[in-house]
């Protein structure tokens, strides 16, 4: 063999083209290196303020971002966007929550028809949550005081009391809240809901709830149904309706709502949509049927 011939032999084949990543991986990488970096920020603040590492719990810190977008016949559009900050620290102390939303989350919880197909944008009230949870036997029992950034600065409280019940494929989750709020004044607000498999991706619910407003004494009521269909472990579809009612001037039916709704998870936690038609019945529109769509994107970090 010629010395050539021997050094052609020993040479090493040439590594292949590094291949470019697409827009959308990039996007993908990029949100993955945040959402790491929130986590490392929150784990420094958590040591900063405990003094050192008790716990090998890891953080689970993260950023919410939405963008809502709602189509209503007649012309109306409106779009929201809307962000939240939920900041765990669990050296500090494994029964607490700290989030900086900018919209009120426990306004939004107490009401199933905005939860199921938002008609309207969230209500801006930028604000900082402290969450402290204790377990009374079989209830989780949650106090937030909420500091709501106005001029001047308001606070609002929430005692909330929740448990659930199991029996075969029937599930049973009961919820009571007293709040305080520098608007509405004292009020409480108790939740029933139920839940059953129908079959091994069909689920059928059942939503209740009652609210009273000591300031203004309005006492309204909520009724849904809904039939939720998981086609894989990232897509599913939806059916609903909802009927509100309320106190002002006299007990009536206010509202119905109903909607199908199409949902997917585009990638692991990080990025997920929804795509919501409605068809909505309001009593001061005399119950005239108006269709609508409601498109929400999230990016959690």
């Amino acid at each position: 063999m010629s010395h050539a011939a021997a050094k052609a032999k020993k040479k090493k084949p040439e590594p292949p083209p590094p291949v470019e990543k697409t827009f959308e991986q990039r996007a993908l990488d990029t949100g993955d290196a945040v959402a790491k970096r929130v986590d490392k920020v929150a784990e420094s603040i958590d040591l900063m303020l405990a003094g050192k590492k008790y716990t090998k719990k890891a953080n689970t810190s993260s950023i919410n971002v939405s963008q809502v977008y709602t189509h209503t016949e007649g012309g109306k559009n409106h779009t929201s966007t809307d962000f939240g900050l939920n900041l765990r620290l669990p050296n500090l102390e494994k029964r607490w929550q700290l989030r900086f939303t900018s919209y009120d989350e426990e306004e939004e919880n107490r009401d199933i028809t905005q939860q199921r197909v938002r008609t309207q944008p969230r209500p801006k009230d930028y604000g900082a949550a402290l969450l402290f949870f204790q377990n009374l036997g079989n209830i989780k029992t949650t106090f937030q005081p909420r500091l709501e950034l106005k001029d001047p600065l308001e606070m609002s409280y929430v005692l909330r009391f929740e448990s659930g019940a199991k029996q075969g494929r029937i599930r049973l989750a009961p919820r009571l809240d007293l709040y305080a709020d520098p608007e509405k004044g004292t009020g409480e607000y108790v939740s029933l809901d139920l839940q059953t498999d129908l079959s091994k991706r069909l689920e059928f619910s059942l939503q209740n709830t009652e609210e009273y407003r000591e300031r203004d004494n309005f006492f309204s009521t909520a009724h849904g149904v809904s039939f939720d269909y998981s086609l894989d472990d990232w897509r599913a579809l939806g059916l609903g309706t909802t009927l509100g009612s309320h106190n002002k001037a006299h007990f009536h039916l206010d509202s119905i709502v109903v909607s199908t709704a199409y949902a997917e998870l585009l990638y692991k936690n990080r990025l997920s949509y929804s795509v919501t038609p409605f068809l909505s019945f309001y009593k001061y529109e005399r119950f005239k049927g108006k269709a609508g769509i409601t498109v929400n994107l999230t990016v959690t970090l």
